[in-house]
């Protein structure tokens, strides 16, 4: 099922927890191209949010989310949110919803044995599905799949069975794509894994916070307030979930951010060292050293180098 605009709420009758007659959130897409759209506070199913230009704003109890193109938003079953849409020019946006239980089933294919699943066609997982509702970088699998929906909704295709098969597909993509961050809530020390998500959403806004700030002189203290735990907690918990304490992973985006810079623009390595946010050019120097084999210099100029010899190549060597 395709609809391209939100289901009219104020029609009388309407149900804004159960929009469809058949099932209360069938697996469904809704395909808006407008500026202006809204849907109140309701209590939705699993649905993964894209938008491809413009932006689309949701806000739940805890949090508001402004989602732009390049990113996508995962709201769990049972999330109550409600939706928005007000841009001067035309915003467009693929959301994906799956019906109650369906994530369990897509689980269950790839966890549960062939032999088990023969014998109990209805048997399913046992384990919740729970992601992490937060705002993340697009990736080649989840959008090549959320542009197939945006054709077959240009395109009015009407093939069930086509749907079905894609909502699988994206789906397990999902979930493996996802199974990394099951493997980090695991490493956090909780008996309860309720706790555990609820401090692991607590570190990615911390993480969220020093991804959109490492360039400037952010404190590890603050990060911590901002994830409302106690320093030792923050920068434990931390290291336990990502691998590195959260001054490592500061070091590391600034490391990165710095040699993009000095292989592709021509600012001085003084003027690279302040503005990814350290305070000492030898410092610098040391650190990045010891990550890349090379002081700055070096790598600037070996990187030259190879552009060089790189158009130097004569075609019959390709």
């Amino acid at each position: 099922m395709i609809l391209k605009a939100y289901p009219d709420y104020n029609k009388k009758g309407f149900d804004i927890n159960a929009p469809c007659p058949v099932w209360r959130w069938p697996n469904m897409i809704i395909h808006n191209k407008t500026k202006s759209a809204f849907y109140p506070e309701h209590t939705g199913p699993l649905t993964v949010k894209f938008v491809i230009k413009g932006f689309h704003y949701f806000k739940t109890k805890e949090k508001e989310f402004v989602l732009g193109a390049g990113n996508y938003l995962i709201l769990n079953q049972g999330q109550k949110y409600s939706a928005k849409i007000n841009s001067e020019t035309e915003v467009e946006a693929i959301e994906i919803f799956f019906r109650p239980e369906f994530a369990e089933q897509v689980l269950s294919s790839l966890i549960i044995p062939e032999d088990k699943l023969l014998e109990d066609p209805h048997i399913k997982s046992e384990l919740p599905v729970r992601f992490i509702e937060r705002i993340q970088k697009q990736n080649v699998l989840l959008t090549t799949s959320m542009m197939k929906f945006k054709l077959a909704s240009e395109n009015n295709l009407d093939d069930e069975d086509w749907f079905e098969d894609e909502y699988f597909t994206f789906l397990k993509n999902m979930l493996v794509l996802h199974r990394k961050v099951n493997e980090q809530i695991s490493n956090i020390s909780s008996s309860k894994l309720s706790t555990k998500y609820e401090i692991y959403r607590r570190l990615n806004l911390a993480k969220d916070y020093i991804d959109e700030c490492f360039t400037q002189d952010i404190k590890v203290e603050d990060a911590a307030k901002i994830a409302c735990l106690s320093l030792f907690h923050f920068i434990r918990t931390f290291k336990n979930t990502y691998g590195d304490t959260p001054k490592q992973y500061i070091i590391k985006k600034r490391l990165a951010k710095a040699s993009d810079l000095i292989m592709h623009t021509d600012l001085s390595v003084t003027q690279i060292c302040f503005e990814i946010g350290f305070n000492s050019l030898s410092t610098f120097s040391w650190l990045f050293k010891q990550k890349f084999g090379l002081y700055p210099e070096e790598l600037r100029n070996s990187y030259q180098n190879f552009l060089v010899s790189f158009r130097n190549l004569k075609p019959e060597k390709f």
